[in-house]
Order: structure tokens, then C-alpha cells, then sequence
């Protein structure tokens, strides 16, 4: 952590020389006051300057990364954590370098994205809304895998939906995967999609636009 310290006639003063000295704003760090001023006898003698040391707060990005760092450690796996991204809209995290990944994902993501939220929750925490970020945590490249693999169901399902003339369901999806099947094909103009059921076991209904039409 970046910090200075610094003197001044008063806190405040002291303060603002070392946010001056550090280049960042007030609400930028943590203040630790090392000593208050003394105006002595008369305002002469026995006088002394206030002290402060500021430290700059590491920035969302890395405190998301040091608690994800922290919770794996706490979980006995060995894996490192990354920073891949670190955007206005996001700051996206990976995992990787471990054989008990597989652990660390669940079934269908859900320790993986029970984990992002553990960690956007605790790194969020504190900050002035206008600050907040998503966080996205992955692991080995599990994401874009499963991504691809649930759009190529759909896909699948859809077709055997059109040729069959029936509906076809997919079931107990996560609130992401359900996302993912809906935009692989939004732009199919043979299907249509819906969710139906209750959490952990909704699922997707890809419906013929066909027996639409009949019914």
C-alpha cells in the first residue's frame, strides 16, 4: 500500500500536504494521525507540528482480488487468482493453476457464481453506488466453455424443435444459463423461448413458432 507521512501545523493541514505529495483525494485513502499539534506554553514553547500517515486504498480491482485470494486460501486449494480485466463496467478475475478447480466451479457454475458474489459483495462493500463494480470470477476458462456448450444445445434443441413441431424444454438452469440459452436464439425466427418453474429447478421451454400459429 502507497502511504506518506507527513507534518503540518495542523491534521488537516498535515493531511492535505501528503494527499498533495500522493496525487489522489481525500476519499481516496485512510488517514492515521500520529500526533496532534501542541501549541505549547504561549504558543512558544513546548510547540510541535501535527503528524499524519496516509495510505492510499488499494483500488476495487485488487481488493476484489485479495479476498478471492484470501477465501481460496481459507479453502485449503491451491490457486492462483488473477486480474484480467479491470474496466469502468466490471473487473473480471480468473482462476487457475489447480487440480481441485472443479471444486472451486460446482455443479453448473454454482460454487463458481456463489463465489462472485461472496466476493462482489465484500468488495463492493462501503462503496458510494457511483463506485460499485460488477465483478465477474472465472475459473480455467469454464465461462466461455459453458457458454459455448449451452448455445450449442439450444441451437440443437431449437432444430429439433422445428422438426418435430413440438416444444422442447431444458431443464434446471442457473439465472445465467437460462440468459445464455434465451440470446442464442432470440434471433431464430422458428422458436420462441420462456422460463417456467421456481429456483434451482427453472427451466427453458423452446416452443415451434409453427404450433404457435395453430393454436
Amino acid at each position: 500500500m502507497q502511504s506518506v507521512e507527513q507534518s503540518g501545523r495542523t491534521v488537516d493541514e498535515a493531511v492535505q500536504a501528503a494527499l498533495k505529495a500522493l496525487g489522489v483525494s481525500r476519499d481516496e485513502v485512510d488517514v492515521e494521525v500520529l500526533a496532534e499539534e501542541s501549541r505549547g506554553i504561549l504558543g512558544i514553547l513546548g510547540y510541535s507540528e501535527a503528524k499524519v500517515r496516509v495510505s492510499v486504498r488499494p483500488g476495487l480491482a485488487q481488493r476484489a482480488l485479495d479476498i478471492l485470494t484470501r477465501i481460496v486460501e481459507l479453502m485449503g486449494i491451491d490457486a492462483e487468482a488473477e486480474i484480467t480485466a479491470d474496466e469502468s463496467e466490471g473487473v473480471h478475475l480468473e482462476l487457475h493453476g489447480s487440480r481441485d478447480l472443479g471444486l472451486l466451479i460446482g455443479k453448473q457454475g454454482q460454487t463458481l457464481a456463489a463465489l462472485q458474489l461472496l466476493v462482489a459483495m465484500m468488495a463492493n462493500r462501503g462503496q458510494p453506488p457511483d463506485k460499485r463494480k460488477r465483478i465477474v470470477l472465472d475459473a480455467e476458462g469454464y465461462r466461455a466453455r459453458r457458454e459455448r456448450i449451452l448455445s450449442g444445445t439450444a441451437r440443437s434443441a431449437a432444430e429439433r424443435a422445428k422438426r418435430t413441431g413440438r416444444q422442447v424444454t431444458l431443464d434446471s438452469l442457473t439465472p445465467r444459463e437460462r440468459r445464455i440459452v434465451h440470446l442464442a436464439l432470440a434471433d431464430d425466427p422458428g422458436v420462441s423461448t420462456r422460463s417456467e418453474g421456481e429456483d434451482p429447478h427453472r427451466s427453458v421451454i423452446i416452443t415451434p413458432r409453427s404450433t404457435q400459429r395453430r393454436t
